[in-house]
């Protein structure tokens, strides 16, 4: 019984110390911020590769797979919890552990809902934390996108333009016409039309935008 009191309380000791290490000196920066997943392949996976890819922006951590069919997402964060909720239910089940059936019995238990807590945290955060990750569209996704101008762009003026992100919701951008192909544009880029995304300005958040070719005045 007493080595099972030391594993609750490792237990509990490394589910509090990793976040807490993390929070105090950032040692583990993005690897734990993100979680670390590596999904387990199933039985019937038929590669034997890797594929590795690096998350970013607010957390998208390492993602390795393993074959072809995954079944078991792991995750530093999750297991920090699972840690914690198994020696806190260990320190509870001690107290009805009086034979070697019910210790394995309550020892199942534990881990069943430590289980059920990982993955729980899994689904309800952690995964929604990196979908809402993927399908953040910045900068850097608009070049050659098609969208719609909002706010009225003239020659000598910015107005807005609204592109649609990879789940179909509006996102609004400052723009104005292509300096370069200027010359070959309307006077007015009005409210409704639509344009081209041809270059990019970072440094003040700002896209050049285009007519289709076919749109260009003769």
């Amino acid at each position: 019984m007493d080595i099972l009191i030391y594993i609750f309380n490792i237990c509990i000791i490394i589910g509090f110390v990793i976040p807490l290490l993390n929070l105090v000196t950032g040692w583990f920066g993005g690897f734990f911020d993100a979680g670390a997943d590596v999904d387990v392949p199933s039985l019937d996976a038929g590669g034997s590769g890797a594929d590795v890819s690096a998350g970013a922006d607010v957390g998208a951590g390492a993602d390795t797979s393993i074959g072809n069919s995954a079944l078991i997402p792991f995750n530093i964060m999750c297991l920090c919890l699972f840690l914690v909720v198994f020696g806190a239910l260990g320190h509870i089940a001690k107290l009805f552990m009086t034979s070697s059936l019910t210790i394995v019995l309550l020892l199942v238990a534990c881990v069943c809902v430590a289980a059920l807590s990982y993955w729980g945290l899994y689904v309800l955060l952690i995964k929604r934390l990196k979908n809402s990750d993927s399908t953040t569209m910045t900068l850097c996704d608009l070049h050659g996108e098609r969208a719609e101008v909002t706010l009225r762009i003239t020659k000598d003026s910015n107005g807005m333009i609204s592109v649609k992100d990879n789940i179909g919701a509006p996102i609004s951008f400052r723009a104005m016409m292509d300096p370069e192909l200027k010359s070959q544009m309307p006077d007015i880029l009005s409210q409704g039309e639509s344009v081209i995304i041809t270059e990019i300005d970072r440094e003040n958040n700002l896209c050049y935008v285009s007519v289709p070719v076919k749109k260009f005045n003769k």
